[in-house]
């Protein structure tokens, strides 16, 4: 076995202290977001509950109950901002993802970002769980159910995300497809190469997503297959192989 140089070993332990700086970087700021989520729950609960108590029956319409649905609604922004247990995004190991609850967080989330507050999910889930890797997966499917959202068809009324998950022999098939405005089939192919030009291109809020998924998909050895016609929607299937229970991405 090749032994490292004095010059490489002084590289990598260089790389080693820069990594674990880094790691110490990413959980300073793990706990005070977990800190600064505490502290905003609990002063959400006390303006609750100074409303409730201060608010008479008739007062339906007042200051206070718009306060009260206001406080609501962050800390419905809160929970959808709350990572799983287990989920840290420095460390990524296969483990068993329970999928329902993730895909309907991001989809809130993405609700949010998108502004198409009344879009519906509509689940098809052949397994509860799958075995990957979480922080991974999360990116994914961020992204892909981002793109679904993203151009909306509203003539069509029912603004719609269907996501499917199949358990095939070779690994897990997620497939989303949407109702939207869609895209002719010529421009899909360009749309998966926008990830591997320029960062100003990127920065132009170009729909990068779909190039995204490719890039960790395709890292992983699984594929990505777009098909979509204009006016006829988006559908993208991605098949993730399987991985044991103590691999790690390197």
């Amino acid at each position: 076995m090749k032994s490292n140089t004095p010059s490489e070993e002084s590289q990598l332990q260089a790389v080693m202290i820069y990594a674990a700086d880094l790691e110490l970087e990413v959980d300073r700021l793990r706990r005070r977001d977990c800190f600064l989520e505490q502290e905003a729950r609990r002063y959400i609960r006390q303006v609750l509950q100074l409303c409730n108590d201060d608010a008479s029956p008739r007062e339906k319409s007042g200051p206070l109950p718009r306060i009260a649905a206001s406080c609501e609604e962050f800390a419905g922004v809160l929970r959808d901002l709350s990572d799983p247990t287990g989920y840290h995004p420095a460390f990524d190991q296969v483990t068993a993802v329970a999928v329902r609850p993730m895909i309907e967080q991001v989809f809130r989330w993405q609700q949010r970002l998108s502004g198409v507050g009344g879009a519906v999910l509509r689940l098809d889930l052949e397994t509860e769980h799958v075995t990957w890797f979480p922080a991974r997966l999360r990116h994914i499917l961020d992204n892909l159910i981002s793109n679904a959202l993203r151009f909306p068809d509203r003539s069509k009324g029912e603004i719609r995300v269907g996501l499917s998950l199949r358990s095939r022999p070779e690994g897990y098939e997620f497939q989303v497809a949407d109702n939207g405005l869609g895209k002719p089939s010529e421009q899909i192919s360009s749309l998966v190469e926008f990830f591997y030009r320029a960062a100003p291109i990127r920065a132009a809020n170009l729909d990068v997503g779909f190039a995204v998924v490719k890039l960790l998909v395709e890292q992983c050895c699984g594929s990505i297959t777009v098909t979509a016609g204009e006016g006829q929607g988006t559908n993208v299937t991605v098949l993730l192989p399987r991985f044991d229970l103590d691999d790690y991405i390197d």
